[in-house]
């Protein structure tokens, strides 16, 4: 038999479960963390995480983040046995027990030998998920292991309700986003899905840049806000058909004002607090002279610098009272010639790249 791994060891992976237990972070992320920290502290090779999907009466898990899920019937194999009673099982050979599933092993090569699985309970005491450990390192899963993993049955179930509860919450919001953006797109026809594929756009743009993923949620939100202020702009400006007067245009440019005004009202989460300054600035140039407040360079905030090439670029290449759609390389040609002036030129190589991959080559 192996020889375990020490207990400091053992206690620093526990404190960085503690740390994703109590953080905001997706259940993607959640799950993939909790099977992988479980894994190395009660020394198994592999560790599942299956959810309980109530409404189905099913389980459900993912062989990898990212790849389609599978499910199992409650009750069925050792995890939906776990699931339905709520009780630990510590299966020593996993071959010699009748609900063990050999198909899975034959059709991936793996070799089960004993399984650790126990359940996630949530504040309620209802289960919630279930651990599903392979093969201790160690020889065999002990009285230790199950204690172990009993201790953390009630941290790890809580952690997961909270993410469902989070994601939840954020599509609420995300959905409330999208009725505010579409209240302002259907004041004019012309402008229909404008906001949305700003939003889409920006965040495009801000991947090639490698923003983080919390920065890129951010610009999305300020994104899908910020021609808001175009709320308290008179219909007669804001859906006159055909080109605007020097006075009308004079009105229409305080949109970006009032954007950033209404906006500063609304109470925004901390991580959210810059929607306002970005969702606002989408009108400056980066040599100080755009609009409202004449930001200039590195003083206009990057979402907003992102948002910039993302706004311009869908005015340009959708359709306008005044004009029709241009073709993408001539969009791509006025926007490249004001590399520098209105725009970031930073920015200007990823804004190629995100273009040339999601909305075609502009060079041709």
């Amino acid at each position: 038999m192996k020889k375990g791994r020490s207990w400091r060891a053992r206690l620093e992976i526990v404190l960085e479960l503690g740390r994703a237990f109590n953080s905001t972070i997706g259940v993607e992320r959640l799950l993939e963390l909790i099977a992988d920290r479980t894994a190395a502290l009660l020394e198994a090779e592999r560790c599942s995480i299956y959810i309980v999907d109530d409404e189905n009466d099913t389980l459900w898990t993912k062989t990898a983040m990212g790849s389609e899920r599978i499910e199992i019937p409650m009750g069925k194999g050792i995890a939906g046995a776990v699931a339905l009673n709520g009780e630990l099982e510590n299966v020593a050979d996993a071959y010699q027990d009748t609900r063990f599933n050999r198909e899975v092993d034959r059709a991936s090569g793996y070799r089960t030998r004993n399984i650790l699985a126990g359940p996630m309970f949530a504040r309620g005491g209802n289960v919630i998920g279930v651990f599903q450990l392979l093969n201790s390192t160690k020889g065999q899963f002990d009285d230790e292991d199950e204690e172990l993993l009993a201790a953390l049955s009630g941290f790890a179930g809580s952690a997961l309700e909270n993410a469902f509860l989070y994601e939840e919450l954020k599509r609420t919001f995300h959905s409330v986003l999208e009725v505010l953006a579409a209240t302002i797109d259907a004041k004019h026809h012309y402008t229909a899905g404008h906001t949305a594929r700003v939003a889409k756009f920006s965040c495009g743009i801000a991947e090639e840049v490698g923003l983080p993923q919390e920065e890129i949620e951010v610009l999305n939100v300020a994104a899908y806000l910020h021609d808001y202020g175009k709320i308290a702009i008179a219909d007669s400006v804001l859906t006159k058909p055909g080109r605007l007067t020097n006075e009308e245009f004079t009105e229409m440019k305080k949109h970006a004002s009032k954007t950033r005004e209404i906006l500063s009202r609304m109470h925004f989460s901390k991580e959210y607090a810059d929607v306002p300054l970005i969702a606002g600035s989408h009108h400056e140039r980066f040599d100080g002279s755009g609009y409202p407040q004449g930001l200039a360079g590195l003083d206009i905030p990057r979402g907003a610098r992102i948002m910039i090439y993302a706004d311009v670029l869908d005015a340009l290449i959708s359709d306008r009272d005044y004009r029709a759609a241009m073709p993408l390389k001539k969009a791509f040609s006025i926007i490249e010639g004001e590399v520098g002036t209105t725009f970031d030129p930073e920015i200007f190589p990823q804004f190629e790249r995100y273009v040339t991959r999601e909305v075609g080559d502009p060079r041709k």
